[in-house]
This record gives C-alpha cells, structure tokens and sequence, in this order.
C-alpha cells in the first residue's frame, strides 16, 4: 500500500515517522510526572502527527485558489475503498485520546473537531489538497468509533481521568476553533455543492475491451492490465482506469478521445518504462530525446505527426529528469484540440503519454479580438479583481461544448488571493466556465502557452 500510494517519495515517510516519533517521546517524558499511563499519551500524540502528516502532504505545487466540496451523500465515503481507509485511519485517534484522557465526552467533541480542522486546513492553504465533507465524514465517524472502543477499553483498565476543568477548557477551545474555522470557509472558501463526488465503479466488458485496445496499440503488445475501474463524472461520462504491472492508463468515456499511460521513469525506478524499439539511444540532449520520441510516435502513433508542429522541453532545467516532447496542429492562430506528448526519461524510455487523436475540426469564424474578450473577461469578474491582478496570455483555442465545436478565448489572471478563469466564445463573446467545457485544460496550458510563443 505504501509502495503504491508513495512511491518515489520514500524521504516522506521516513520524515513522517521520525516527526511521530519525536512527538510521542516528546509528549513521554512530559507525561511521566504527570500522568499516570505516560506511554498511551506518547502513543496518542504520535498517532495525531502520522495524521496530520499524512493529510497535509503533497507533491504538487501550491494552489492559492480556496475551495471546499459540500457532499449531500453523506454515505457515498463507506462505499468506496478511500472513505473506508479514511473511517479506519481515525479510529487510532479515537482509542487511544480516550484511553489517555478518560473523557470520552471530551473526546467524542474532539472526533469531529480535529478532521475538521484537517478539511479547513486543505481548503484555505495553498497545498494543494482537496477538501471535501465526504472525507470529514469518514474520519468524524472513525473517530467516534474509536472513542466507542476507547470508553469500553477505559472502563476495564481503570485508571485516573483527565480533571473536569482541563476538559472543559478543552471543549471550549474546540467550540472557538469549530466557530472560527465555520467563519473562515464562509469568509474565503468557494463552497461547492453536489450530489455526489466521482465514484470508482466495476468497468463493463466493453470499457475493459477498448482501454485494452489502446493499451495494445500504444504499446504494441508489450503489457496486459490486471485491475479496471471507472470513475464517473456527469451523466454516463467518466474515465476508466487500467492498472497493468509497469503503470497505469486511462481512457475517458464514452467518447474514448484521451488516452493517458503513466509508469515509473528512471529517476524513481529504473526498467519500467516502455524501452522503444530500434532507439537504443541515451538522451543527453533534446535532439536524441526527440529522436527516440519520434521513433516512438512514427510506430506507434503516427496520426500525431501530419501537420503538426513538434515542442520538446526538459522535464527540470535541474535535474536529470528526461525530456518532453510534444505535438500540436495550428488552423491560424487557434490550437486544434489533437493532442500528442511523450516523456522520454532520463534513460531513453517513454515514461508518460498523453494522446486526443481528434480529427481537425470544422471551426466558425473568429469575431472578437483578444482585447474585447478581456473588456468582456473583466466584467464579470469585476467584483474580484483587485489592484495586484496580473493577466495571462490569452489562448485561442477549438473546443467542444454543447455537441458543436468553437473557438475560444481561454483567458486567466491571478490575484492577490486567487486565479480566475474563462473561456471567452471567440464568435459571439459568450463567457462560459471552463470547467464545464470538455477538454481538459490545467495540465496542459503551459504547453499550449509555450506552443503558442513557438508556433510563428
């Protein structure tokens, strides 16, 4: 499990571990002289580090934008693997903070307290981690479970309880903190309210049958998956997911567009990424990298090379972390939707591939200039943005919506406090939320930006 949710990131554990260690001894020899059962607040305190630990760890780079999910279904988390391990990961804190304090009262306010303060803390700093009630949920109740157990397991050992006053105070602090962070969501958090979150369901023999498919065509053969699900998103539309011994692939549906493969490169574990053949070649500078990339693509997606204009970038200026070669078509100025990227690692392997083979879309003609997508792009954000606001380059862009193909400008500016975002129709100046149009834009726009300074 660990392995599998942290690997590459072998350091944070053993960080993780030392700073619970260093905490539970901490709390022991405070407690010696205290209380009567030191080790069980040692155990307690270590149990509450592994846990902030684990929910506020991160790789990816900071967010500024603050954002929370409000779930109606509060008992979507018990029906999935995630909300069970998130229900079980408290249950600890639970047995262990009422074995220490004696106060099960104390202790069923603090069950929910504490995953709440975890939740405020991901929605408002900029950590990247998502908060979301259905985890507030599992963890609340995992921790009232625990707190069961712990009543039960106290009442049989015995022992000295917590004195009524520092409980109560406890309770109180808890109440101000429960109180201040309610005020905080409301204040800087963009609520966001739905009837469930996605959800890993068992994939149909046709879904298995076409990532399969893909799966053999990017790859010739060379890996068979052993584990499928699919995530679900609005109406029938979703992604399946394949897990096969070198990675994982996902392939979105029904319109089977994006096909995504991610394996281990070479600066996280040597041998597992795809080894093109007859490109046996060490990438030591960006024209072998494109060599092998193109070898690749030549073989095994040809489609991405007709007309397209190629991009290559190293992964970090830095490091020795490989290359990134990608592939885009152009009509004028506006970026087709077809997509191509291929990371080559530091080891000639293809690590990471992303492909939308779209056909070259019939695309309306363009009517608003850039500068009258942003008179439109900043009056309706008017009331968000402040002095400090700095606005990105436009991108003129196909995209699908509403079962037809336009052209959009997609235009950003950051804030003091957070990013806004918007697709600006580039014929008819509608503004639109482009979160709701189809293709993905996030994990790509640097790209686009970079094809755009390259295009001509």
């Amino acid at each position: 499990m660990l392995t599998a949710v942290f690997q590459g990131h072998e350091l944070f554990i053993v960080f993780a571990i030392f700073i619970s260690g260093l905490a539970g001894a901490a709390i022991f020899t405070a407690a010696r002289t205290r209380c009567d059962q030191p080790p069980i607040w040692a155990l307690w305190a270590a149990c509450v580090t592994a846990t902030i630990a684990l929910t506020m760890w991160t790789t990816a780079p900071g967010d500024a934008s603050a954002s929370c999910t409000v779930n109606r279904d509060i008992f979507e988390p018990f029906r999935h693997t995630q909300g069970q391990l998130n229900f079980a990961m408290l249950v600890p804190f639970g047995v262990l903070g009422t074995l220490a304090t004696r106060r099960p009262g104390m202790m069923a306010g603090l069950s929910f307290t504490f995953p709440a303060a975890i939740e405020t803390t991901q929605a408002l700093a900029p950590i990247s981690r998502a908060c979301d009630t259905s985890d507030l949920v599992a963890n609340g109740l995992g921790a009232l479970l625990g707190t069961v157990i712990g009543a039960v397991l106290a009442r049989l050992r015995g022992g000295t309880p917590l004195t009524q006053s520092t409980a109560r105070k406890a309770l109180v602090g808890a109440s101000v903190l429960a109180c201040t962070m309610g005020a905080a969501m409301y204040a800087f958090a963009d609520i966001s309210l739905v009837d469930r979150t996605e959800q890993n369901s068992s994939v149909t023999a046709e879904q298995k049958s076409a990532i399969d498919a893909r799966l053999k065509d990017a790859f010739g053969g060379a890996y068979r998956a052993n584990n499928y699900s699919f995530t679900s998103g609005e109406s029938s539309a979703g992604t399946i997911t394949a897990i096969f011994e070198n990675g994982m692939a996902e392939l979105s549906w029904p319109d089977r567009k994006e096909f995504t493969v991610s394996m281990p490169p070479a600066d996280i574990e040597t041998g597992k990424a795809f080894a093109v053949p007859g490109a046996d070649i060490q990438p030591s500078d960006e024209k072998k990298a494109l060599l092998i990339a193109e070898a690749y693509a030549s073989r095994f997606a040809p489609w991405g090379l007709k007309n397209s204009k190629v991009n290559i970038s190293r992964v970090d200026e830095e490091a020795d972390l490989g290359w990134l070669v990608y592939w885009r078509r152009w009509d004028g100025e506006v970026l087709l939707p077809m997509r191509l990227d291929i990371r080559i690692d530091s080891a000639g392997r293809v690590s990471d591939l992303i492909e939308r083979d779209i056909a070259d879309p019939k695309l309306p003609s363009v009517r608003v200039s850039k500068e009258e997508a942003w008179e439109i792009f900043d009056k309706n954000f008017k009331d968000e943005l402040d002095k400090k606001s700095e606005k990105g380059e436009p991108i003129l862009l196909a995209q699908y919506r509403n079962d037809q193909w336009h052209v959009d400008w997609l235009m950003s500016t950051k804030t003091s406090s957070h990013a806004l975002e918007a697709a600006i129709d580039a014929t008819d100046g509608g503004f639109n939320d482009p979160v709701q149009v189809p293709l993905r834009r996030s994990d790509d726009a640097s790209q686009y930006m970079e094809s755009l300074s390259t295009s001509g």
